[in-house]
């Protein structure tokens, strides 16, 4: 009788090496994902290093076979949140543009490649967030406004915070073409190893491909080939800039595919896929999930899933772990010639060897792990002093999520969770570690509290600093 093939440990499954189309090449299967630091300051909202040499070095020295940074934001005009890195129209300039060159040497140090993600919030931008006047309103590929929750109290806030968006003109969005390009050379001029193209959780792209925020008739929408014209011109545009070595990325939306009545038929997703795929310009796309208006978005969903225990490999599953799975399955059943990345829950080592070795995906995306557990590549996952059925990442669940039931908008309810892991990429940035176990009233009231004594402070030094004009000694005449 032959021998039976010997199963592939977990760990060996995700410590494998992984070379893109491009020529760069992965050293494990772990990424990891874009997320919003909040970390930037007015006015310029420049890569703040003083932060990120904390934040960032932790990532670089944890043994991912890839980080991608948090969202930077193309037009200064339009931030998701206060606080998103933004390229601006001097960032190719010095000093500007050494403020990128030092993020992209921090992010690397560890021997890790690092891409930029790029991204337009389009009708995603709230009031205050964004150097634009305040009677400016946000743009989309139509006119449709954010809809979350169905009481007048949330259409009132909603209004205020985000207002009717404005149809974008055929000007404006040859305009943004060219706010991308121009990020994507800052990128590469400041050392990093590629970007990726941020199409998910409800941002411009998005609402480009998306029949319910899309319903032009003209070169950019009313058929499904159409609502892809922007994202393909992006991606034909820079990679005709930019050929390889430079790596370029697409982060896909699944909640649209799995939500006919309010976004994309599936069917129109996978050809999406389908051309990233196969038009040889692109070397991995990544499978997300969630936006505002969708109820698998990261906004309304709990952040976790059952603690466990243990995950012996064969009782594991992929659907137990992963939140945006049933997409990801059916652009995997085209075969793809490029790399799926899958993110979103996972937590155990043998239920990411399990989604990798099972054909769902090539690679793993690790968010809130990497906030809650900045290390856990190379102490946990990775780490081959730790069985495989050990081996877990702490769990996602937030503590005090009751306090969202008690809101009366939906609005500030729903954006309890993200807090927590705004707060703790915030002490991370301080140097100080990531508090897991903090609950969500905490975060609030240290937050505020925060605020508080900044504000108590800034006006201190105001004061000092006017009475010091008053004790300087008078030149006498």
């Amino acid at each position: 009788m032959a021998p039976q093939p010997r199963e592939l440990a977990s760990v060996d499954t995700l410590d494998t090496p992984l070379k893109l189309a491009c020529g760069l090449t992965l050293p494990n299967r772990l990424i990891k994902c874009p997320m919003q630091e909040t970390l930037a300051k007015a006015p310029t909202y420049d890569p703040p290093i003083d932060t990120f040499a904390n934040l960032y070095t932790k990532w670089a020295r944890a043994n991912y076979g890839l980080i991608i940074t948090g969202q930077v934001q193309v037009d200064i005009r339009f931030l998701s949140v206060l606080g998103d890195v933004v390229i601006h129209e001097h960032s190719l300039e010095a000093p500007y543009i050494d403020a990128w060159k030092r993020w992209a040497s921090i992010s690397k140090a560890g021997g890790t490649p690092c891409v930029v993600q790029l991204a337009h919030p389009g009708r995603m931008s709230p009031t205050g967030a964004g150097v634009r006047p305040a009677d400016m309103p946000t743009m989309c590929p139509s006119s449709i406004p954010v809809k979350l929750g169905d009481t007048w109290l949330d259409k009132l806030a909603l209004d205020k915070v985000l207002g009717t968006p404005r149809a974008m003109t055929l000007e404006e969005i040859d305009n943004v073409v060219e706010l991308f390009k121009h990020a994507a050379r800052v990128a590469h001029t400041a050392g990093f190893d590629g970007i990726q193209l941020h199409g998910a959780h409800g941002f411009l792209l998005s609402q480009f491909l998306s029949p319910h925020t899309n319903r032009r008739t003209d070169d950019y929408g009313g058929t499904p080939e159409k609502r892809m014209a922007l994202l393909k011109r992006l991606v034909t545009a820079i990679r005709s800039e930019h050929p390889a070595p430079l790596c370029l990325g697409v982060k896909l939306n699944s909640a649209d595919y799995m939500d006919a009545g309010q976004g994309l038929q599936q069917d129109e997703g996978l050809e999406q896929v389908r051309w990233l795929a196969t038009c040889g310009m692109v070397d991995f796309v990544e499978v997300s999930g969630g936006n505002a208006e969708n109820k698998t978005s990261g906004l309304h969903q709990s952040f976790g899933r059952k603690t466990l225990d243990r995950a012996p490999k064969e009782e594991s599953t992929r659907i137990r772990e992963s939140f945006f799975t049933e997409f990801a399955e059916k652009a995997q059943a085209m075969q793809s010639p490029v790399p799926i990345q899958l993110s979103g829950g996972f937590r155990s080592r043998n239920g990411m060897a399990d989604a990798i070795e099972s054909g769902l995906c090539q690679l793993i995306g690790l968010g809130r792990s990497a906030v809650l557990e900045p290390e856990s590549p190379r102490e946990i996952i990775l780490n081959r002093e730790i069985a495989d059925d050990d081996a877990f990442a702490r769990s996602h669940i937030v503590r005090g999520q009751w306090l969202a039931k008690l809101m009366p908008l939906q609005i500030l309810g729903s954006s309890l969770s993200i807090q927590f892991f705004y707060h703790n990429m915030r002490r991370l940035g301080k140097g100080l570690a990531s508090d897991p176990d903090m609950s969500i009233p905490k975060v609030i009231l240290m937050d505020t509290l925060e605020t508080l004594r900044a504000g108590l402070t800034t006006t201190l030094s105001r004061i000092l600093q006017s009475l010091s004009v008053y004790r300087r000694p008078q030149k006498i005449e």
